[in-house]
């Protein structure tokens, strides 16, 4: 029962350490682990090499020992000595040569193993060699043992003493003590020692630099906060429902999210697209694919897949430069359809601000007239007024095939009268249909900017007691579309005729300016069209537009 309480408390104990620890910031944390596993790593390769080092010591001492016992064991004066047993002689050597060797001690003993000199002089002359390790010296054989003698465990190296006749007459034991061997070893070790502290205090300092350094790439995040935003951001970025494709500097894809796929058709997942090519997941070449390429887009009209799409490109910068770009398109059709219900609604607006205006005006006229009793005057103005407007309705239904290009040249023409303009139709003028290489929308677009534009550009220099005009030519050929507008503005300089068709480029002020001309030209290069300006006699601009008829369209 004791035991199993005991066990308890470690475990709660360590549990609550490692809550304390896990308390900690991540950059306390990432310290102190780098910091223990570098003291671990060190503490492991510092006993490795101490006793690498140890045993490298035991084996050079041990050579030693045995090699002075040798030479020792080969004196002349020695040999003499033990073969005379001269005890006096034999000590005066033994104690001269210990004075030159850096051995704990040497022995000298006879061939029965017992003692002839020995430097503690509490051992006596003729008393047997302690150790049991004799045998193989007596046999004629050096050794080497560990063993302990009278004086302390020591490093032994024997070598037998042989007459000229090689007869084994004695024995030289040269020891070292193992106390005298730590010595050596604890003296060997300290640089080693120092080094390793060298070695953990430069494993400190950089274990909390890196971890300084990682916390500023996290931006001071917490990887539990890092988690929560990237599922936040992943759940954003899923909800789009623009497509968004992210891509790096060599245009392969890192990101893409289920908006893009679906209008892609992309039956893939997103783990299969990313680090393929974007130009080959989309099958056109978007911007260029330098990394020089950096500039944004905007409103790019594109086909992906032979689906019409309008697309963003915008760079991903740091602090050396352009990292990527982030690119997010939509289907064109989408757009198509709230341009044409706003132009629709628009337009609807427009005539009838337009001809309220112009109703009001009339019926200002006609009662001053009821009032004043001129009831004929009256009769004719009313009928005047009913013939002008129905000439106009038959002219353009008569003309223009189209309904909704019937609707909007209707809209334009009372627009130009409440601006005090007059929007004159070409004789030549002639439609019996559009092709189907741009949307209705598209070609409302195009007519409709072109005479915005006019108008502006004659009103700018239009003279009020003047009625300055505007034509339109629109017909239809067996082979292609031409669209001519021509006003009577202050007309486009040649040096800068290549420059307004650019957009955000106008020479209006306030507003949505230099859209108009760019959509214009979108629209007339997407059906294969050239636009050119001309100047109109005597002052002016006229715009042409020719749209061939050969080549269907992919966005209809």
């Amino acid at each position: 029962m004791g035991l199993r309480n005991n066990w308890s408390t470690s475990l709660n104990w360590i549990r609550s350490v490692l809550d304390r620890a896990w308390a900690l910031s991540f950059e306390v944390r990432l310290f102190f682990l780098l910091f223990v596993v570098s003291s671990v790593l060190l503490a492991v390769v510092g006993s490795y090499v101490s006793l690498r080092m140890k045993d490298s010591l035991y084996e050079q001492v041990g050579l030693r020992a045995k090699v002075q016992a040798r030479e020792i064991a080969a004196q002349n004066d020695l040999v003499r000595a033990v073969m005379e047993n001269n005890l006096p002689e034999i000590a005066n050597i033994s104690q001269r040569l210990s004075m030159r060797s850096d051995a704990s001690y040497i022995v000298i003993g006879d061939h029965q193993a017992r003692h002839l000199y020995h430097p503690d002089p509490r051992v006596t002359v003729g008393s047997a060699m302690q150790g049991d390790d004799n045998d193989d010296v007596l046999a004629g054989r050096s050794s080497l043992t560990i063993n302990t003698g009278s004086l302390g465990t020591a490093l032994r190296g024997k070598s037998p003493i042989v007459s000229p006749d090689g007869q084994v007459i004695g024995i030289v034991s040269v020891g070292y003590l193992q106390e005298d061997i730590f010595r050596y070893h604890v003296t060997q070790r300290g640089s080693v020692v120092f080094f390793l502290i060298l070695v953990l205090v430069a494993l400190f300092a950089c274990a909390w630099l890196f971890s300084k350094s990682i916390k500023r790439q996290m931006l001071n995040l917490e990887p539990i906060d890092i988690a929560r935003m990237v599922r936040q951001q992943e759940a954003v970025f899923e909800s789009i429902m623009e497509g968004v494709v992210a891509v790096d500097r060599r245009f392969c894809v890192t990101a893409i999210n289920r908006a893009a796929r679906e209008i892609l058709d992309e039956p893939r997942g997103s783990h299969e697209i990313i680090g393929h090519a974007f130009n080959d997941l989309v099958g056109c070449e978007l911007f260029g694919n330098t990394e020089a390429d950096s500039k944004e887009i905007r409103d790019e009209i594109l086909l992906f897949r032979s689906i019409q799409v309008i697309a963003n490109r915008v760079a991903i910068q740091d602090s050396k430069g352009i990292v990527g770009w982030v690119i997010s398109f939509r289907r064109k059709d989408e757009i198509n359809t709230l341009s044409l219900q706003l132009s629709e609604i628009k337009r609807y607006a427009d005539n009838l601000r337009v001809l309220r205006h112009e109703h009001m005006n009339w019926i200002s006229t006609l009662s001053g007239l009821l009032e004043m009793r001129y009831y004929d005057e009256a009769l004719r103005l009313a009928k005047m007024q009913s013939q002008t407007q129905q000439r106009v309705l038959d002219y353009i239904s008569a003309t223009f095939a189209n309904p909704q290009i019937c609707g909007l040249l209707l809209g334009k023409y009372y627009r130009a009268r409440e601006l005090g303009l007059e929007l004159v139709f070409d004789p030549g003028c002639q439609l019996s249909g559009l092709p189907e290489k741009l949307a209705i929308s598209e070609w409302m677009s195009i007519i409709g900017n072109l005479l915005d534009n006019a108008f502006e550009a004659t009103l700018s220099v239009a003279d009020r007691g003047r009625n300055e005009k505007v034509t339109l030519f629109l017909a239809d050929s067996s082979t292609e579309i031409i669209i001519e507008v021509a006003d009577n503005g202050c007309g486009v300089s040649a040096d800068v005729r290549h420059l307004v068709f650019e957009r955000g480029v106008s020479s209006k002020q306030g507003g949505e300016r230099g859209i108009g001309l760019y959509l214009v030209k979108t629209y007339v290069e997407q059906a294969g069209g050239v636009i050119t300006i001309d100047d109109n006699e005597p002052k002016g601009t006229v715009f042409s537009v020719f749209i061939p008829k050969g080549v269907e369209s992919a966005n209809v």
